[in-house]
């Protein structure tokens, strides 16, 4: 059988299917390329974090300069460099890559959490209260519990109690292990009347936390009271004046003392 008259339709495969495998190389390349500079910037950054918890910014920097120019629309890249500001006190530079951070990934709940967590300090407790409410929506978020919990002190900051008492038992119920809560919901319950849970609530703060605070030394003071512990109220007593005998809780204590 005579193939005279397939030629014409053989020969123009050939480069067609060139074209194919040059085509298919290329997408390759090009995910193998993106997957490696993916690569690197989570590894210069992992190594600036590092650093960064060394209190060595001048290192964290170079990683996450070199970071920036792989990838200059890095959300982690971002967060990592306000962290870096934040700590080496250029409150506008990290306040800008802050916002860069979240602009990049507003999904991404890490930065959102630290920038709350430097607007708070600052000062801005309704800007904290904006990022950490979209923080707790973020279900997959690993550390959920403790956005709830800086969630209820900052809407306690600004009086907003009942708001406060709601994200405080959201991050006791998500987290056994949150001992700020506990501390908060007993000085809410405690201010409220509620003198048995503000107990309940303090003797479970006080089993979790690594150490009392001159806060929460006065609010025990006050409860030791109440249930007539007297050797509470004696040990608690002492361990204010001794571990923080120039804080305004100890002089407050000592001028109520005086009183009785």
């Amino acid at each position: 059988m005579s193939t005279r008259g397939a030629g014409p339709w053989i020969r123009p495969l050939v480069p067609l299917l060139l074209a194919l495998l040059v085509q298919g190389c290329v997408t390759t390349t090009n995910s193998t390329f993106k997957a490696d500079k993916q690569a690197e910037v989570a590894s210069r950054v992992k190594a600036a974090t590092d650093y960064l918890n060394q209190g060595n910014t001048e290192k964290a920097i170079v990683h996450l300069k070199r970071a920036l120019e792989l990838d200059p629309n890095s959300a982690p890249v971002h967060d990592t460099l306000a962290q870096v500001f934040w700590k080496t006190g250029e409150y506008e530079l990290a306040q800008e890559h802050f916002r860069k951070a979240v602009a990049s990934d507003p999904k991404f709940s890490r930065a959102r959490n630290n920038y709350a967590a430097f607007l708070y300090e600052r000062g801005d407790t309704r800007g904290a209260i904006r990022e950490l409410e979209h923080v707790v929506a973020d279900t997959l978020y690993e550390s959920r519990g403790a956005a709830f919990a800086n969630l209820g002190r900052a809407y306690q900051k600004v009086g907003e109690t009942a708001k406060a008492e709601e994200a405080l038992s959201r991050a006791v119920k998500m987290d056994r292990r949150q001992w700020p809560a506990m501390l908060e919901l007993a000085a809410i319950n405690y201010e409220r009347g509620d003198h048995e849970p503000a107990a309940r609530y303090y003797e479970q703060f006080r089993r979790l936390a690594p150490r009392q605070t001159p806060r929460s030394l006065l609010l025990g003071i006050r409860l030791a009271r109440l249930a007539g512990d007297r050797d509470a109220e004696a040990s608690y007593s002492l361990q204010l004046k001794s571990m923080y005998p120039d804080s305004a809780e100890y002089r407050e204590f000592s001028s109520t003392s005086t009183e009785r």
